[in-house]
């Protein structure tokens, strides 16, 4: 109807120009064609313009909402962070020795029921040390070190690994705590959390008169930080604190952990 009507009006002010250029055609021929071209090119902005108008009307015919969904767990993991290292006068000694120790750590993990596809050798180096005096540089030997990442799926075997593992000269970095299907969880608070920003969307949608569309966009982010760590320290600080005997036990307290789900929709309005 819009359309129309512009259209409309647009012949009228060019049977207004023709008639405002009628008389005296050939004497001011000139003069009436200027008016003529500053008139259309005035009429032709304001069809533009109310083009333009109903484009942006409809690519705003819909409505954008978030939604959020969080959920408190325990963690039923952990990832074990260290490493081993060796220091010897020559390369192939350090190398050797290093070599022992590895397999040695291997063996406890394995008899721990840890999988071999859980053991991650995530670094290993071999390089020479050296001491300074008086600006020169002295060699004083080789270090030979491995850096390792074990995932250790039952929270009951990660104080005997630590525990045993000291046996292998092996130093604990860190540990990190996290969920063995941290994706059932996400999937679950995700469901959530579109059904909030659906909600929201339908009482937008109501409040102006309209109803829900299709969706026509959806984006979704869970949280970074989903894992909790103890380092070296935090876990130095727990054992001083115990003040226990040397044979107890290695224990860790997991603690709690919050899995965050946010999701933005977009919905055709009808």
């Amino acid at each position: 109807m819009t359309r129309c009507k512009t259209v409309r009006t647009v012949c009228e002010l060019r049977f207004y120009i023709f008639a405002l250029c009628g008389e005296g055609m050939a004497a001011e021929s000139e003069v009436c064609m200027r008016r003529r071209i500053i008139v259309l090119l005035f009429v032709m902005a304001a069809v533009f313009s109310c083009f333009c108008c109903g484009a942006f009307a409809a690519e705003r015919d819909s409505v954008s909402v978030s939604g959020n969904a969080s959920a408190e767990v325990s963690p039923d993991m952990a990832i074990l962070y260290g490493n081993l290292e060796k220091r010897a006068a020559v390369a192939e000694t350090a190398r050797e020795n290093l070599a022992k120790e590895m397999a040695a750590f291997k063996r406890v993990l394995l008899g721990q029921m840890i999988a071999g596809q859980d053991i991650q050798t995530v670094h290993y180096m071999l390089q020479p040390e050296y001491s300074y005096e008086k600006n020169k540089r002295r060699l004083t030997g080789y270090v030979a070190r491995a850096d390792y990442k074990v995932k250790i799926k039952s929270l009951e075997k990660l104080g005997p690994v630590i525990d045993r593992s000291i046996g292998c000269n092996f130093t604990v970095d860190r540990v990190e705590f996290g969920l063995n299907n941290r994706s059932l969880f996400e999937n679950r608070l995700l469901e959530e959390a579109v059904s909030n920003a659906r909600s929201k969307a339908a009482v937008v949608a109501r409040a102006g008169g309209r109803t829900l569309g299709n969706l026509v966009h959806a984006s979704f982010h869970t949280a970074s930080n989903a894992t909790r760590s103890l380092n070296r320290n935090m876990m130095m600080a727990k054992a001083a604190s115990l003040d226990a005997a040397e044979s107890a036990s290695t224990e860790l307290d997991p603690g709690i952990m919050t899995v965050d789900v946010n999701v933005n929709l977009e919905f055709a309005l009808e």
